[in-house]
C-alpha cells in the first residue's frame, strides 16, 4: 500500500458539517482510503482527477490505495480507536455491509441535492432515479455515490457472430439453438471457471428469469417451515430451470477442464476458461462487464443480456438487467466529511467522471457518458430495462448465506455433482439449518 498527498486550493464551494473544521468555513484537508490497488486504471482515473482538483483547491488529501479489503481496514481503525478516513469507497454490497462491521456511514441524500461543479445541474440529476433505490440502507439513507456501474452479460466475439449483435438470443430455446450452432462447428460453445461467484451467476440468473426479480430473494430468506407447510423451495419453476442448467452442464456446450480445474483463491488455474474465452477458444462468456477490460480483450466484442424464460399463459416473461455499483462513502467516524463530499461533487462532473470509461474501460451512472463500445449494449439495456440489485441483492443483504450456503452448492450443481431435485433439496434444507442457527436466542 502507498500514500499520496497531494496539495489544492480551494474554489469548489464549501458545504456545511458539523465535522468540518477550518478558517473559512471548510476544513482544509481529507483522507481517502481506496478500493482500488495503485496500478488499476480506476485508481489511474481517481489520481488524474484529484491532480486536477489539486489546481482549483487548497485542500490536502492523503490517499492510500488499500485494494478491496479496504472497508475492513475501516472498521478495524474504528474498533481500535484509530484515525478513520474522511472518504472510501467500495460495491454497494460492502457498503451497506459495513455497519454490521462497525463502519457507519453518513446519509448523503443531502448531498444529491447540491450542484456539480461547472454543471447547471444538481448530483440528483445526473444520477437516474431508478438506481437511488438500490443504494439506500433499511433505514432510507443513502449511502453512497455511485462513479462507475457493472453487471454480467454474455460476451462473444462480434467478427465471428455478428448476427448476434442485431439479433441476440431472446428467450432460451433461442439461446440452446445458437449453442447447438456453435457446437456443430466443433467449438466450444460456452466457458465458466466454476468459482463460487461465476456458478453462481449461471444459478441466480436463472432463478430470477423464473421467478422475477426479487422473488429468488425471498426464497433464500425463507424462515424454516414445518412438515407439511408449503415453501416456497417447492415451486417448479426452481426445478425447471436448474433441469435447463444441467441440460448445458450435461450436454457438453462447457469448455473441457471447467469442472476439474482447480479454482481455489490461491491457485494459478482459476481463470483457465476466462484465459481460454479470450484466446477464441470458446464463443462465449457470461461473465461481470469488467471481464473484456480485465482480459485485455475489447476489440470485436459484443454482448447480450442473460435470455429470458417462455412467456407464461400471455405473461411476458422477465428480462431486467441486474446492476451493481462502485462508489464513494462518507465514513461517519471521519473528522473531514465537508471537504471530503467537495471532491465527490467533483469527480462526479462529466469531464472528470468520463474518464471511468474512456481510460478504465467501465460504465459510469451518467447516460450522457457513452460507454465503451464493448460495453454499449449492456448500458442500453440498464438505461432501457427495469433494473434489480445485482444477484436479487443476496450479496448485499445476506451474504454469509449467499457465500456459506448459496456459493459452494452452486459450485457441486454446475460442475455436475449435483443433480436439479438433489440441488434444490439440498438448498431448502440448508437454508433452513443456516436461518435457524442464525435466529437470536431468546
Amino acid at each position: 500500500m502507498t500514500a499520496a498527498v497531494l496539495v489544492m486550493a480551494a474554489t469548489v464551494p464549501a458545504c456545511s458539517s458539523s465535522k468540518s473544521s477550518g478558517a473559512s468555513g471548510g476544513a482544509k484537508s481529507f483522507t481517502y482510503w481506496s478500493m482500488w490497488r495503485e496500478d488499476e486504471p480506476q485508481a489511474a482515473a481517481i489520481k488524474e482527477a484529484l491532480a486536477g482538483y489539486q489546481a482549483a483547491t487548497g485542500v490536502t488529501v492523503t490517499v492510500q490505495w488499500h485494494g478491496r479489503a479496504v472497508l475492513d481496514d475501516v472498521a478495524a481503525a474504528v474498533k481500535t480507536g484509530k484515525p478513520v478516513p474522511d472518504l472510501s469507497d467500495g460495491s454497494v454490497n460492502t457498503i451497506l455491509g459495513a455497519s454490521a462491521e462497525g463502519v457507519a456511514v453518513d446519509d448523503l441524500t443531502s448531498l444529491y441535492q447540491r450542484p456539480v461543479p461547472g454543471e447547471n445541474q444538481n448530483l440528483t440529476d445526473i444520477v437516474p432515479d431508478k438506481y437511488t433505490p438500490l443504494m439506500t440502507d433499511a433505514n432510507g439513507s443513502l449511502v453512497m455515490v455511485p462513479y462507475e456501474v457493472a453487471s454480467e452479460s454474455v460476451f462473444f466475439d462480434k467478427g465471428k457472430f455478428p448476427q448476434l449483435s442485431s439479433n441476440p438470443p431472446r428467450t432460451w430455446d433461442a439461446f440452446m439453438t445458437l449453442l447447438d450452432q456453435i457446437k456443430s462447428r466443433g467449438q466450444a460453445p460456452l466457458a465458466l471457471d466454476a468459482t463460487g461467484g461465476n456458478a453462481a451467476y449461471w444459478v441466480e440468473w436463472m432463478f430470477e428469469r423464473e421467478l422475477g426479480p426479487g422473488q429468488f430473494k425471498r426464497t433464500a430468506e425463507e424462515r424454516p417451515t414445518g412438515p407439511g407447510t408449503d415453501s416456497r423451495w417447492d415451486d417448479a419453476r426452481l426445478l425447471d430451470g436448474a433441469q435447463k442448467l444441467e441440460a448445458l452442464v450435461k450436454g457438453g456446450y462447457f469448455a473441457p477442464g471447467w469442472n476439474t480445474e482447480d479454482t481455489g483463491t490461491t491457485s494459478t488455474h482459476a481463470k483457465d476458461q476466462q484465459n481460454a474465452w479470450a484466446a477464441g477458444k470458446a464463443a462465449l462468456i457470461l461473465g461481470g462487464t469488467w471481464v473484456p477490460s480485465e482480459t485485455k480483450r475489447t476489440t470485436d466484442v459484443d454482448s447480450f443480456v442473460f435470455p429470458a424464460m417462455p412467456d407464461q399463459g400471455g405473461v411476458p416473461s422477465d428480462n431486467s438487467a441486474g446492476v451493481n455499483f462502485f462508489g464513494f462513502a462518507v465514513p461517519k467516524a471521519g473528522r473531514n466529511s465537508d471537504a471530503a463530499e467537495k471532491f465527490v461533487l467533483y469527480f462526479m462532473a462529466k469531464n472528470q467522471l468520463s474518464k471511468i470509461s474512456s481510460e478504465a474501460g467501465n460504465m459510469t451512472p451518467r447516460i450522457d457518458i457513452p460507454a465503451p463500445d464493448v460495453l454499449a449494449k449492456v448500458q442500453t439495456a440498464l438505461t432501457n430495462r427495469t433494473v434489480f440489485p445485482d444477484q436479487d441483492a443476496l450479496m448485499r443483504d445476506d451474504s454469509k448465506w449467499y457465500t456459506t450456503v448459496f456459493q459452494p452448492a452452486a459450485v457441486s450443481f454446475m460442475t455436475g455433482k449435483l443433480a436439479p431435485q438433489p440441488f434444490i433439496s439440498k438448498l431448502k434444507a440448508d437454508s433452513a439449518t443456516f436461518w435457524a442457527q442464525s435466529a437470536p436466542s431468546k
